[in-house]
């Protein structure tokens, strides 16, 4: 069995996710105040890389 492997465009993308999410969640843990934002930031940009990763219907 073979794994698709990645093009570049998506290696990069995944690389900004993830600092992306690193980085909104140690904002979130430095700043106390505005820490619910950031767990909230950090879920929509997640979530639009899952949804980048599903296939549309037409395809």
């Amino acid at each position: 069995m073979s794994h698709p492997s990645l093009s570049n465009k998506d290696f990069l993308l995944s690389i900004v996710i993830i600092s992306f999410v690193f980085g909104l969640l140690a904002l979130a843990f430095l700043y106390e105040d505005g820490r619910v934002v950031f767990f909230d930031l950090s879920k929509v940009v997640l979530g639009a890389y899952v949804g980048y990763w599903i296939p549309s219907p037409r395809q």
